[in-house]
């Protein structure tokens, strides 16, 4: 049983608690979002593949929406060696600066210097951000054609993006007489040992880096027939002539 001072002390808290209720109106328990003038609308880059090595590599533009405010600091950043720059409405290159609603945005950088990898460059536009990514081809130079008997021989490296194992189809023709064979083989192999292991039936492998040796008829190539390699439904034109 309580006491009646007990019981008046607990009707004077009730008291205070309802007038401090009553004279702070409503409580915001979840204030609403307030969005920063310099918060943009989301934005993002189509990635580009196969692209040549240690090359300029441009981005599709993209169109600055959202800002609520004059404009909005845009800052880029990038791979090592990527070189990475942005331009705004075609002006001169770029690595930081303001930019407004309505203004065309595209990104630059240079493509890695190594076959199948990614290069990343990340736009900041206020507080939102979105990566660019090119990746160069998967097939690298090939080498000076060297005589293999009445072949003329030149080999390349072929390796899988980001050095992630993947599967490849690979076929050979020519132009002219359907002569041109090809291997494959680990990377360590300076020179296959038979011609009778090359062939020109298509291939499907899975794997991250091989080396690929391909061989024409010195006649053949002489003659001005085009040896091409297709990867994965890309063609590669390879130089057997000397």
């Amino acid at each position: 049983m309580k006491s009646p001072l007990l019981r008046a002390l607990l009707r004077a808290a009730s008291l205070l608690l309802a007038l401090g209720i009553a004279g702070c109106g409503e409580i915001e328990w979840f204030p609403p979002y307030v969005r920063e003038p310099t918060t943009p609308d989301s934005f993002s880059f189509q990635p580009k593949t196969n692209t040549e090595m240690n090359a300029p590599v441009a981005s599709e533009a993209i169109t600055v929406s959202g800002l609520t405010g004059a404009s909005s600091p845009i800052s880029i950043t990038g791979s090592a060696s990527s070189s990475s720059t942005f331009s705004i409405d075609g002006a001169a290159a770029a690595a930081s600066g303001s930019v407004s609603n309505g203004q065309k945005v595209t990104v630059t950088h240079t493509s890695a210097s190594t076959p199948g990898t990614s290069t990343v460059s990340t736009l900041t536009i206020g507080t939102v951000s979105a990566n660019f990514v090119s990746s160069t081809k998967i097939l690298g130079n090939f080498s000076t054609p060297v005589a293999v008997g009445s072949y003329l021989q030149a080999e390349a490296e072929i390796r899988s993006v980001d050095n992630i194992a993947a599967s490849h189809t690979i076929s050979i023709k020519d132009s002219a007489s359907g002569s041109a064979i090809f291997v494959l083989t680990e990377p360590g192999v300076v020179n296959p040992d038979s011609t009778a292991i090359f062939g020109s039936v298509t291939q499907t492998q899975t794997f991250i880096t091989k080396k690929i040796f391909v061989r024409n008829f010195a006649s053949v190539v002489n003659a001005g027939a085009t040896t091409t390699l297709t990867i994965d439904g890309i063609d590669y034109p390879v130089k057997l002539v000397r």
